[in-house]
């Protein structure tokens, strides 16, 4: 299965449960000039960092998504607000005209991509000057119930090599290679909250979860709600979480 079709069948539990972006994000990014600004958000999935964008900072999006289904889901959820556009297109090729945005953003989705191939497309469709941002919400993955998550993944899922696609170093190494230099970084604290059924939801959003068509599906949603359970308070549960943010200006 390429990259494209990971997602598909997943677009409505993604939209659901996948979590949005910390107020403070806004203000980083408003810093560095993206207020109102022409944007391309590649790898947009369902919208979810393009709502962000368009709402918090007053962008002009391009939402490039290659999978019908994500792509379709952004559409029906942003049709509505101005300076919205969907794109059928990938990180290596937008479709977007040569010097047509000031930025590049990827949320959840860098990790998806062909380095390189994606930063020669940064270098076509920025004008001068501009610039890329890549952004993670990212589990925080030193505690027990992390632990306990991931050891579900590894029993029922195969395609499962570690959160995010297992970006760890491989994430780091990638993004030397795009911007040619370690970017500007920051961290900020952004703790989940889940229902039951939302967290479930999340579970199956990813791209290596189980579907209702694995022999197994049972099995594992009944672990994914015991592992719910046993951590949840008052019936919600609080996963510690991260948003991870980086920048910077791509020298071609």
């Amino acid at each position: 299965m390429d990259n494209t079709s990971k997602f598909s069948g997943k677009a409505d539990s993604y939209q659901a449960a996948r979590p949005g972006y910390p107020p403070e994000l806004a203000a980083y990014l408003a810093d560095l000039g993206i207020k109102g600004s022409l944007v391309a958000d590649v790898g947009a999935g369902t919208g979810i960092f393009s709502r962000f964008l368009l709402e918090k900072l007053d962008c002009t999006v391009w939402a490039v998504e290659p999978n019908e289904e994500m792509r379709r889901k952004a559409e029906g959820e942003l049709r509505d607000i101005l300076h919205f556009f969907s794109v059928k297109g990938t990180a290596e090729k937008t479709g977007l005209d040569s010097q047509s945005v000031s930025f590049v953003t990827a949320a959840q989705a860098f990790h998806w991509f062909s380095p390189k191939a994606f930063r020669q497309e940064c270098l076509r469709i920025l004008r001068p000057n501009g610039m890329a941002v890549l952004v993670w919400n990212h589990r925080v993955e030193e505690t027990e119930f992390a632990e306990q998550n991931k050891e579900i993944f590894q029993r029922f899922c195969p395609a499962f090599h570690g959160f995010s696609a297992g970006d760890g170093e491989n994430k780091q190494t990638a993004m030397e290679v795009f911007f040619g230099d370690l970017p500007t970084c920051i961290c900020l604290p952004h703790n989940l909250y889940y229902t039951k059924k939302k967290f479930i939801q999340r579970c199956l959003s990813s791209s290596y979860s189980l579907g209702p068509e694995d022999v197994e599906f049972e099995a594992y949603l009944a672990a994914l709600e015991r592992l719910f359970e046993r951590y949840a308070q008052n019936e919600i549960l609080c996963v510690p979480n991260e948003t991870q943010a980086y920048w910077g200006r791509l020298d071609s």
